[in-house]
Order: C-alpha cells, then sequence, then structure tokens
C-alpha cells in the first residue's frame, strides 16, 4: 500500500511539473522597458511604435511601413510564445523583405504590454490588433495577409474565421487544440485540462475560414507535432489550401532550414495566388 501511495504521489508531482512547463510554453512572458530590435536592418524611418488598447489594457506593437509601394499589402504577425516583439524582428525582418507592411504586437503580459495572458485574453488581443490596423493605418481587410506563429495562430486562425475575410491565411507550426497539444507531447494519456485551462480549439475556427490557406510545419518537429497538429488542421481547412512540410526543420526554424530566398519565394508565390484568387 505505502508503494501505491508513493507511486501515486511521484505521479502528481510530476503532472504539477508538466502543467507548470506547458503553462510555461504557452505564456513564456517577459517584461521589459524597452525594445531593443535586435540585427534590425530596416531603415528606421520606416519603423512606428505604436500602442493601442484591448480591454482596459494598453498593447505595444510595431508598424513597419514597406519600402515598395507596388502592392499596398500588409501582414498582421501574431508571434509565438517567447517572451515578446524582439525574439520575433528577424522575422519581422525578413516578410519586409516581401515589399509589404508588417504589424506585429504583443499579447497582454509580453513585453511592455499590460495585464495577463489567457486564452480569452489572446482572442480578445488579436481582434484588437486586428481593428487597429484596419482603421488607424486604413487597410483593407482583402490586403491583409494573417500570419500566426505558433501561440500566433490562436488569434490568427480566429481573425480569419469570422471578423474579416482577409486575403489570406498564414499558418507556421499551429497546434490543433490543447488536447493534441499534450497528447502528441505525453506518453500518458490524461485530460488536457489538468495541464491547462484553456481549450485553444483551432480545429473550431479553421473549418470557418473563407479565404486562402498555406500552412507550414517542420517534418521533424518535436514539440508541436505534425501528425496531431498540422495534419489535422490542415485536414479540416476549407480549399484552397496548401501544405508545406519542410524536411529537418524543427519547430522555430524553417526560414533558415528552408533558406531564407526559398521561404520569401514561397510565401510570395502563395501571396500573389491569393491575389488572384480573391479577384474571380
Amino acid at each position: 500500500m505505502k508503494i501505491k501511495i508513493l507511486s501515486l504521489g511521484i505521479l502528481v508531482i510530476g503532472l504539477v511539473q508538466l502543467a507548470c512547463e506547458l503553462d510555461g510554453f504557452l505564456f513564456n512572458t517577459e517584461k521589459i522597458e524597452k525594445y531593443q530590435l535586435p540585427g534590425n536592418t530596416i531603415p528606421l524611418k520606416l519603423i512606428e511604435e505604436v500602442t493601442f488598447k484591448s480591454g482596459d489594457y494598453a498593447l505595444f506593437g510595431y508598424w513597419v511601413k514597406t519600402s515598395n509601394n507596388r502592392r499596398g499589402l500588409t501582414v498582421l504577425y501574431s508571434h509565438g510564445n517567447k517572451h515578446h516583439i524582439d525574439e520575433y524582428w528577424d522575422r519581422v525582418m525578413y516578410l519586409h523583405q516581401l515589399g509589404v507592411n508588417v504589424f506585429i504586437y504583443d499579447y497582454r503580459g509580453f513585453g511592455r504590454s499590460e495585464g495577463e495572458s489567457s486564452e480569452k485574453a489572446l482572442y480578445e488581443d488579436g481582434e484588437a490588433a486586428l481593428n487597429y490596423v484596419l482603421s488607424h493605418f486604413t487597410v483593407l481587410p482583402d490586403s491583409l495577409i494573417i500570419y500566426g506563429y505558433s501561440l500566433g495562430n490562436v488569434p490568427a486562425i480566429y481573425q480569419a474565421a469570422g471578423q474579416i475575410r482577409p486575403l489570406c491565411l498564414i499558418s507556421e507550426v499551429p497546434f490543433a487544440s490543447a488536447n493534441s497539444l499534450t497528447q502528441g507531447s505525453t506518453i500518458i494519456d490524461i485530460p488536457p485540462r489538468w495541464l491547462t485551462e484553456g481549450e485553444f480549439d483551432n480545429i473550431k475556427y479553421i473549418k470557418q475560414i473563407n479565404t486562402p490557406f498555406l500552412l507550414l510545419h517542420g517534418e521533424a518537429d518535436d514539440f508541436v507535432r505534425f501528425r496531431d497538429n498540422g495534419k489535422v488542421l490542415f485536414e479540416n481547412a476549407p480549399e484552397p489550401k496548401k501544405l508545406l512540410l519542410v524536411p529537418k526543420a524543427n519547430h522555430g526554424d524553417i526560414p533558415e532550414t528552408m533558406k531564407i530566398e526559398n521561404y520569401l519565394q514561397a510565401l510570395n508565390q502563395w501571396v500573389e495566388f491569393s491575389v488572384k484568387y480573391q479577384r474571380k
């Protein structure tokens, strides 16, 4: 009996530790007083730091104006779970090479943004960012490219599911739901609510999108595994859609594994396809 009680206690402790790890993965926040924009190569005259409201909280973001006006397209980029905008500034620089405007923002509790993150807050923050871009910068919905990376797919897919009909949706390494994430990352069958309070049901919302959908996923992703997440999302998404399953790529290195020029070429081709498709 003592052995069974001890084993149960070890299991409970293990689950608590796992829950902390998952919460850390989902909301790995870091507060800062100033953004550094590491390695920035974009002319400063094109970069504008902005603040906007989500509920009662002030959120921070950056509007990066294109230096190429031939398109008038804008990427609304929802970043992953790690720390704040500085961690993703290399992605902003990549996307800026497409000749588009880029808007990136921090969720509640990340970087300089106020408040505390949650599933509900992610949806609200994504909606606030979308409305800010559409109203403040007079961006038209059909010229907006919605891009979600990892955790950022929660607000990104939700944005494309009903609020507007954007030019297209690009999802990089998304998880399908809290259930898919936990079951795909652990070897024991446990309810996802033991590990997180949220449902994060991207499957529900991906079914509701009405825009071209591009999915990028690393074949070697050992956290958000393709089999349990990206594959499920892709199967549930309506047409038109395209899957880029990148050999040898893990969770955070798809552009580098593909080589930056090939990554940008793939995005550019999807944007061009989306422009032609939406004009039909």
